[in-house]
């Protein structure tokens, strides 16, 4: 019989995978025994005594499977029974700590269907115990429109934690978008909102660990909605909490990054490139890796050394698809899954921000930006200034009876009209604030940011309601308060101060413009931390 430590050691790793599938119990098997064949022979044990109902590990086993056979939550008796406020319907999910159930309000107080989750009686050790009240801790934070809400939390009668959570009613991201048939711009737009949810765990210094489209709902209304922080992680928990333990198996392999794979340190990194392989199928239909074998070796070999097919080439046989996901959207997907997680993008915010540049047709940041890749860009997002132009062009060459000199002249006011002063001073701010990003809280940065303030003031002035215009100067104002090293106190508050003013008041004029609010809510953070950081002095 194995010892007290043993025992919670082997219910830690079968509760993780009880619930996957045959190959990949087997793949992060290897990963998680190593070399301790006593230890993989008893998971495996208790593995095939779950699958085929055999009582045969001994007496600690059998009595966790009558406990569960023999609770209320059995799957024979749940219609009916109550916890709480609410009466559990059916179970609609099940994970490896714990079941999840629709519910709905027993008391007739009014109508409101819910989530609930419960530690699945049985496995109640306190592995599973510390990480439950850790997602309850961590939901608890999270208060945004695209992640599934906390409503309540507690214990039944019998002492089985559980959590009240938001029902989401709908289908998962790659399914809802199959099943509406959206365009590639589409399923970018309802992309989008996935990335502010996690750039927002990000800030609140918590990283999802399992991004993957089960784990992403649209609902009723085309929301989508980020759920199951089961196996997150809080980035400032100490080192050694248990409820960390067996790192290299969290997360799903198929999204999960190469330092999740081999039990490298996880960081927002490892989301962003979950995004990017959630964004992959998304818009492929078809997953970015290749694996033989479900073995560790080639799991290994496939997300951590083989290249990523660019998504053109995994749906080459559409060309007209393969045609759309060729350059921009290969880039992007590319940057976000590279290998090292420092050559990804440096946050969800930033793979957001290039996937937006795209949908305006502006340059991207994961692509070279060559004079001919930015000119083709210029023309898509100014076709109209473009054919008129040419138009005009055309005209004065044909008109007969003109001199030479007048036929050079109104060319040369053509193609000034093309360049577009105002066009050319938004690229120049845009390269400027690249420049800043690139150059951090450095005197060059600060020297560019500066730059940066006064073109975009001045296009500001001539059209204060230019959406536009009004996010680069939000971001020139922003970038340069967050440029200002450290030391540097007072003119750090002072300049964090000016655009947090500026922002506030063009939040209150736009309301609906997104960018500008996460430019707001940066701003708050920043200035929020500024005045901690004082404070502990």
């Amino acid at each position: 019989m194995p010892s007290a430590d043993k025992w919670d050691e082997i219910q830690q790793i079968f509760l993780a995978i009880a619930d996957l599938k045959p190959a990949e119990q087997n793949v992060l098997l290897g990963q998680m025994c190593r070399d301790d064949a006593a230890l993989r022979a008893e998971v495996e044990s208790l593995l095939r005594a779950d699958s085929t109902g055999e009582a045969e590990l001994g007496t600690s086993f059998k009595t966790a499977l009558r406990r569960e056979a023999a609770s209320l939550l059995d799957g024979s008796r749940i219609e009916g029974s109550r916890i709480g406020a609410y009466r559990l319907i059916r179970e609609i999910g099940r994970g490896g700590m714990g079941s999840v159930y629709l519910a709905a309000r027993a008391d007739e107080e009014y109508e409101s269907n819910v989530a609930i989750k419960l530690v699945r009686p049985g496995f109640d050790t306190d592995f599973v115990l510390r990480r439950f009240r850790r997602e309850r801790q961590i939901l608890a934070r999270l208060h945004h429109p695209n992640i599934g809400r906390l409503f309540d939390g507690g214990s039944t009668e019998n002492r089985i934690p559980y959590l009240v959570m938001e029902y989401v009613q709908g289908s998962r991201i790659t399914e809802y978008a199959a099943e509406h048939r959206l365009s590639v711009e589409d399923r970018i737009r309802l992309f989008l909102p996935v990335c502010s949810a996690v750039e927002y765990a990000h800030r609140a210094f918590i990283v999802h660990r399992d991004l993957k489209p089960g784990n992403i709902m649209v609902d009723t209304t085309g929301t989508p909605k980020l759920l199951d922080f089961g196996i997150s992680k809080l980035l400032h928990s100490q080192p050694l909490d248990p409820a960390d333990s067996h790192e290299i198996n969290m997360g799903t392999p198929d999204y999960a990054s190469p330092e999740q794979i081999v039990g490298d340190p996880v960081t927002p990194a490892s989301d962003v490139y979950s995004l990017g392989a959630v964004l992959y199928e998304l818009l492929t239909c078809a997953l970015p890796h290749h694996i033989e074998q479900a073995t560790p070796l080639a799991l290994e070999r496939a997300i951590c050394l083989e290249p990523t097919t660019p998504p053109s080439e995994a749906v080459r046989k559409d060309h007209a698809q393969a045609r759309r996901l060729a350059g921009d959207l290969d880039a992007i997907i590319l940057c976000a899954m590279r290998k090292a997680p420092e050559q990804r993008y440096s946050s969800a915010e930033h793979l957001a921000e290039d996937l937006r540049r795209h949908l305006e047709h502006r340059p991207v940041t994961a692509r070279p930006g060559s004079p001919r890749y930015r000119a083709g860009r210029f023309i898509r997002r100014n076709r109209g200034l473009v054919a008129l132009t040419l138009a005009a062009v055309a005209a004065v060459m044909g008109i007969a009876g003109f001199t030479t000199y007048e036929a050079r002249i109104r060319t040369q006011q053509a193609r000034r009209a093309i360049a577009s002063e105002r066009a050319l001073k938004l690229e120049l701010a845009e390269a400027y604030g690249r420049l800043g990003e690139l150059q951090g809280g450095t005197a060059g940065a600060v020297r560019a940011y500066t730059t940066m303030i006064e073109i975009t003031r001045t296009l500001w002035e001539a059209d204060p309601f230019d959406a536009r215009t009004l996010v680069d100067y939000g971001a020139a104002q922003l970038g340069l308060g967050m440029a200002i090293p450290a030391e540097h106190k007072a003119e750090k508050r002072a300049a964090l101060g000016r655009a947090h003013e500026w922002l506030l008041q063009a939040v209150e004029r736009n309301a609906t413009n997104p960018r500008l609010r996460q430019q707001l809510e940066t701003a708050n953070v920043a200035l929020a931390a500024l005045e901690e950081g004082t404070a502990r002095r």
